[in-house]
Order: C-alpha cells, then sequence, then structure tokens
C-alpha cells in the first residue's frame, strides 16, 4: 500500500528551523539597517541575503519596526551575555587593578571589533531623536553603561585610566573604535602607517591609560 503524497510546501516558507531562519534574518537585517540605515534597508533585500522570502520577516517579525527591534534585543542579549560570563569574572576577579583594567579592555574592544556593524549601528542611530533612538539607549546603551561605568571609575581613582567623566570615556571608546574600524583602510593614505589591530590597540589603549607615575 502506497504512502499518501505528502502535501507540498507552502510558498515563501522554506525548509528551516524556526530558530535558524529567525538568526539568519536577524544578522542579515544588522548588516543592513547599519550600512543603510532604517529608511535605506529593504526588507525584500534583507530577506534575499538570508536566503529566505520576505513573507518569513513578517512570519517572525511581524513588521520592519518589529525586526529592527528584535535585532536590538538580540544585540543586547548578546552584551548581556558577555558582561556576565567574561567581563564581570575580570572586573571582579582577585588580579591586581592594573591587570584587570587591560583584561576588561582587551575584551570590550575584541567586542567591538568583532561586530562592527553594532558599533555603526549605534553611530548611525545616536543623532537621530525618536523612539528608535530611545530603545537603543534603554534596551543597550544603558545597560552597558550601567555594566561597565563603575569599573571605569574604579580604574581612574586608583590612577590607571585618565581621569575624565566616566560615562564620557564608555561612550568615547564606541565612538573611537566606530571611527578607526571606518577609517582603518584609508589611514595609510592619510599618512598613517599599516597597522594590524593589535598595534590599533595598541595605539588607543596609549590614549586611555595613564602615565605611570
Amino acid at each position: 500500500m502506497s504512502s499518501p503524497p505528502s502535501s507540498p510546501r507552502r510558498p515563501g516558507r522554506p525548509r528551516s528551523t524556526d530558530v535558524d531562519s529567525r538568526e539568519k534574518l536577524l544578522a542579515a537585517a544588522l548588516l543592513a539597517f547599519s550600512e543603510l540605515g532604517f529608511a535605506g534597508a529593504s526588507l525584500r533585500a534583507i530577506a534575499v541575503s538570508a536566503g529566505f522570502d520576505v513573507a518569513m520577516i513578517f512570519h517572525h517579525f511581524g513588521s520592519k519596526e518589529g525586526l529592527w527591534q528584535a535585532m536590538v534585543e538580540s544585540m543586547a542579549a548578546d552584551f548581556q551575555q558577555s558582561l556576565s560570563h567574561e567581563l564581570v569574572p575580570l572586573m571582579e576577579g582577585d588580579w591586581p587593578i592594573a591587570e584587570r583594567v587591560t583584561r576588561v579592555l582587551d575584551v570590550f574592544v575584541e567586542k567591538l571589533i568583532e561586530r562592527p556593524a553594532v558599533t555603526m549601528l549605534i553611530m548611525r542611530e545616536m543623532p537621530l531623536p525618536g523612539e528608535r533612538r530611545d530603545f537603543l539607549v534603554a534596551r543597550l546603551l544603558r545597560p552597558s553603561c550601567d555594566g561597565l561605568v563603575p569599573f571605569w571609575l574604579e580604574a581612574m581613582e586608583a590612577g590607571l585610566l585618565r581621569p575624565s567623566d566616566p560615562v564620557l570615556f564608555h561612550v568615547g571608546i564606541f565612538g573611537a573604535m566606530a571611527m578607526i574600524l571606518a577609517f582603518r583602510d584609508v589611514l595609510p593614505r592619510l599618512g598613517s602607517a599599516e597597522m594590524d589591530l593589535a598595534e590599533i590597540k595598541a595605539h588607543l589603549y596609549r590614549g586611555l591609560l595613564a602615565d605611570p607615575a
């Protein structure tokens, strides 16, 4: 006895688990929104670059705004995981404060280098007042400050970081890395020596760390 024919697959619904398709769409959205902005990013182009029909975006997120907010929530979840599992153990570790500062800076800067689209998205959205900026501040930037600013202040009071407003210091690292990553390919044309990321980090740290007493 032959088995009944399988029902045809609905158009626009590729064979992929919900988790896989959702994560691929979020990754594609981050690249598109960071490069083109909210208005310039096309839902159809995002879906195609992730390997899906645009219907999959509406299936998961309901709208363009829903996709953007889910992308920010994903970024915030990644930061919280890094904070809990990497940064907090370093900030609260038994090493001397000087070693803790260097290790925390290393991890924090490495995270920015690993995902330049996150930094570029933040820099793109910050000059634009409105609900998206407020959402980004509430979900990502405020938790980032709450998690790291007290440690930057501790390091300043210990004389290990140049004294400044610790919130400005924290935001300044974002801004510095965004500009460095954006300009990296043209720095030699501006008169800078060619540098790998380790050398770039070393130069950045010279501007952040206090001069030895």
